[in-house]
């Protein structure tokens, strides 16, 4: 039997540090896929970076409120 891939959680890097998004996205999904998740959520990532060894996306998104 092949050992399925796990799937990748999916974090928010906030100025006070790095919170869960609440979902994961299957292993083999890519930053777009992860884009279109988070937006869904309400979230406007600018920045995505994969952390294969945690086994994570990473965003970096824009907050409009503290923008404001």
């Amino acid at each position: 039997l092949m050992p399925h891939p796990r799937p990748r959680r999916v974090f928010i890097d906030t100025p006070k540090g790095r919170i869960n998004a609440g979902f994961t996205v299957p292993a083999e999904a890519d930053a777009a896929d992860v884009s279109m998740a988070l937006r869904r959520c309400g979230w406007a990532p600018y920045r995505l970076r994969l952390e294969p060894e945690q086994h994570a996306w990473v965003a970096v998104v824009i907050d409009w409120k503290r923008a404001a």
